[in-house]
């Protein structure tokens, strides 16, 4: 049973279902993974952004990650950077962001069980997509990447924007279900079936891993 089964009703399904939205896009020849925002502020306890499940959603993403080394393959993660005034925060609707805890650069630190190593890039951006404001497009299109695994948090933001303006710049979407996090179980669930029903495929870890294992590492 689909994870959003229990928050999308019988009758909303039938009627996406009625249009012929939903489907399956596909994997395919040139993948790159994205780790979307997994810095600490976003995952340990001790900061107001974190959520019950974002350690966790690393480790499932810890996997993947060494699943995409082992093949060589491009990885990404996008993090972000303590605002200079008013006008770089822009207008996000968040009091915790003023926090002295967000003015450390030690907030913005990728998460140390899925560090960064030699040769990732990691994106600075300030709004929800990783796509806006870096240079993520122009480096996958250097890359001849075809296929963008989305992981990451939350869910309902900036998981969600990512994959809009992946699909918007036509490159496949999917998302590991166990490899992405959220605050609210609801918004979690109600964005993946979002992303499913429009814009990418929502599958299992194990199914990315095989696929991943599998892919043809041939020239670009």
């Amino acid at each position: 049973m689909p994870i959003w089964d229990d928050v999308i009703s019988a009758g909303e399904r039938r009627a996406y279902e009625k249009a012929g939205w939903g489907g399956r896009v596909g994997f395919g020849q040139r993948p790159a993974l994205l780790v979307t925002d997994m810095y600490r502020a976003f995952v340990d306890p001790a900061y107001p952004f974190s959520s019950e499940t974002s350690v966790e959603t690393a480790s499932q993403i810890r996997i993947l990650l060494e699943a995409f080394r082992r093949r060589s393959l491009p990885v990404f993660f996008s993090t972000e950077r303590p605002a200079q005034n008013a006008a770089d925060r822009g207008r996000w609707k968040v009091k915790a962001a003023d926090g002295a805890q967000m003015t450390e650069a030690a907030a913005y630190e990728i998460w140390p069980d899925i560090a960064p190593v030699k040769g990732e890039s990691v994106l600075v951006k300030t709004y929800p997509s990783a796509f806006f404001g870096t240079t993520l497009s122009s480096q996958l299109i250097y890359l001849s990447v075809d296929t963008l695994i989305v992981t990451g948090t939350v869910t309902s933001g900036c998981v969600r924007a990512t994959c809009l303006d992946a699909f918007n710049y036509n490159f496949r979407v999917i998302v590991p279900q166990e490899c992405v996090c959220d605050r609210g179980a609801a918004s979690h669930k109600v964005a993946l079936f979002e992303i499913d029903m429009k814009y990418g495929d929502v599958v299992a870890l194990d199914e990315v891993l095989d696929y991943v294992q599998a892919v043809n590492l041939g020239p670009g």
